[in-house]
């Protein structure tokens, strides 16, 4: 903290106006807003009394190879996490040596928390997923001369209050009152004529240990030391996979789970009067899914269910408490299936098959598509011949090798034809996406629809038959560039949900709707190769690591890199570095202050 602010001192003029002074214990509060993002939304899930919770808008890829299965003699690791490319979710990418501590890998900003990466000897890969870690009481309240009480166990107990300030940027400060009960505090309006009112509660709202956790992670010799650390449970609920130097790898299922009393439905909010429904502890480490160096010699784990990690995978829901296992909405996917049966059918993994599956950007759906259509452009004879482009468009698509390269023609329409096929609900997408027969009725309908979807291009574009990278890009600020890769028509594992394991998710461009621009799925790479002499990573961002756009550094990445599906090696070693080409130097010097 006193280099940032001996930084600011130094360049008042890039400290914005409504920057706030910084104080040490701001690095703290970083680090607590991303982990409870996670809790809170299992909280507010259960408060909706939802059986099956809605996935988070949050995604990755992660996956291990171990020596069994490498052609280099040691463990693989990838993580690739799927995040939005701005706001809280945005890392960078640092090296750092201190003493015995070595990171390298990516890490929240404002924050010295390295989210994932790794150490001298173990690396460590999150994706959304874990236990169920919050839960919803329902309290009985009265309101008791100017304060709000609460019972529990026949006896009527204050709440605590308080009232948080809110700063607005260019705005009134807003006044947030804050009612808690030793449960957790009020999560939504009370209802005074009722007597109800809903309180969260996670063992995470007053953990403060991460800091402690991520150094001991850091300093890890080997798996062993690194399952010590995590068990600490200070991480959000994740998948977490992990290997090192010796070649290991390892998985567990994180998260800081409250052991539950049974007989209550703890995905809806429960009785909060009465301690037959209070915790009895914290879930140790030796309960939660995991497993380590798999006898398959690989393992996946794409935010999908233990049970799909690998061929034949002895992680089954029958063998853990159900909200442990927690598959609610995290059962297989595209990612999942396509990585697996990569890593299932290939006995040696070698680097540069390590370094395709991870920009690997072929759609497992085409074929089934691909199908469809071609059994309808057969079974039609001359009935869509009215169409006069249909022949040259499926044509097009038919000859699609199913990878979103930039140079793939007629690809934007096969996408939007898709959709477009979903969009009416009349179309039986299920059908196409097993390879089913299609009746007569909907073989012309999707015939239909690709016309009009050719239509509705020429009217936009001018044309049908455009590249995939002449509409889909990459960038910011004016800078662009073709991007390769997919993710498109949502889901958790819809029967028409495409997404590449490089996966890119686009949206139209506001100022120039021809355009549909990148801004969330894989935004920080980082391929781990393990070896008793250490570990070489590779990692790759979508635009570049300086904000500022006059910075070279501001869309190099995305130009060089990302659009290219290429990584780079990180060059990690202080050696390294100091021997690679550096661009400037600067040294902070400040007093140790004793407290």
């Amino acid at each position: 903290m006193r280099g940032i602010n001996a930084y600011v001192a130094d360049h008042p003029e890039e400290k914005p106006a409504f920057a706030i002074d910084l104080e040490p214990w701001h690095l703290i509060t970083i680090g607590r807003a991303m982990i409870m993002r996670w809790p809170i939304g299992t909280i507010m899930g259960d408060l909706k009394n939802k059986d099956k919770r809605p996935k988070p808008d949050m995604g990755s890829n992660q996956w291990a190879v171990s020596p069994k299965r490498s052609a280099t003699g040691g463990a693989i690791l990838l993580t690739d996490p799927h995040l939005t490319w701005k706001g809280l979710a945005v890392f960078y990418e640092a090296r750092v040596h201190a003493g015995d501590l070595h990171m390298n890998g990516f890490f929240l900003v404002g924050s010295p928390i390295m989210g994932y990466g790794h150490g001298l000897n173990v690396g460590w890969a999150p994706t959304t997923g874990g236990p169920d870690t919050g839960d919803v009481y329902q309290m009985k309240i009265r309101m008791w001369g100017p304060l709000p009480q609460y019972e529990y166990d026949g006896r009527w107990r204050m709440m605590e209050a308080s009232v948080a300030t809110i700063k607005v940027k260019e705005g009134t400060d807003v006044l947030m009152p804050i009612l808690r009960t030793h449960l957790g505090p009020l999560i939504s309006e009370p209802d005074f004529k009722k007597g109800v009112a809903y309180v969260g509660a996670s063992p995470y709202l007053e953990s403060t240990g991460l800091f402690d956790q991520i150094l001991k992670m850091c300093m890890a010799k080997d798996v062993h030391e690194f399952a010590h650390a995590i068990a600490m449970n200070e991480l959000m609920e994740q998948n977490l996979m992990y290997a090192d130097t010796s070649g290991n790898i390892g998985y567990v299922r994180i998260g800081r789970a409250p052991v539950r009393p049974k007989g209550y439905d703890w995905n809806a909010p429960v009785p909060g009067h009465t301690s037959a429904t209070a915790w009895l502890g914290i879930h140790p480490f030796d309960d939660l899914v995991q497993i380590l160096n798999p006898e398959q010699g690989y393992m996946q784990n794409c935010n999908i269910s233990p049970n799909n990690m690998m061929i034949g995978s002895p992680l089954t829901k029958d063998k853990y408490i159900d909200y442990l296992y927690n598959v609610t909405w995290d059962i297989t996917n595209p990612r999942g299936k396509r990585i697996r049966k990569l890593l299932h059918e290939n006995p040696q993994v070698t680097p540069e098959d390590a370094l395709a599956y991870t920009t690997d950007i072929y759609d497992i759906l085409s074929k089934p598509w691909q199908r469809a259509l071609r059994q309808a452009i057969a079974a039609k004879g001359q009935a869509h011949q009215n169409y006069p482009d249909i022949n040259a468009a499926a044509k097009r698509i038919l000859a699609w090798d199913g990878r979103f390269t930039v140079d793939a023609i007629g690809v934007p329409l096969y996408k939007f034809w898709r959709i477009n096929c979903s969009r009416n609900g009349k179309v039986d997408v299920v059908a196409i996406s097993k390879s089913e027969e299609l009746p007569v009725e909907q073989e012309l309908l999707i015939l239909e629809i690709l016309q009009e979807t050719i239509v509705e291009m020429k009217k936009k574009y001018g044309k049908w038959d455009m590249a995939w990278g002449d509409i889909h890009k990459v960038g910011r600020k004016g800078q662009f560039f073709p991007v390769p890769g997919a993710d498109f028509n949502g889901g958790v594992d819809g029967p028409n949900f495409s997404e590449t394991l490089f996966d890119v998710k686009s949206k139209t461009d506001k100022t120039n709707p021809k355009l549909e621009i990148a801004y969330s799925g894989s935004m920080a790479m980082m391929l781990m190769f393990f070896s008793k002499n250490g570990i070489e990573s590779h990692t790759c961002v979508p635009w570049g690591q300086n904000a500022d756009p006059q910075s070279p550094h501001f869309m190099d990445q995305g130009r060089e890199l990302y659009s290219q599906r290429k990584l780079k090696p990180t060059l990690w070693t202080k050696q390294a570095l100091l021997n690679s080409f550096i661009e400037s130097k600067l040294v902070l010097e400040t007093s140790i202050v004793s407290p």
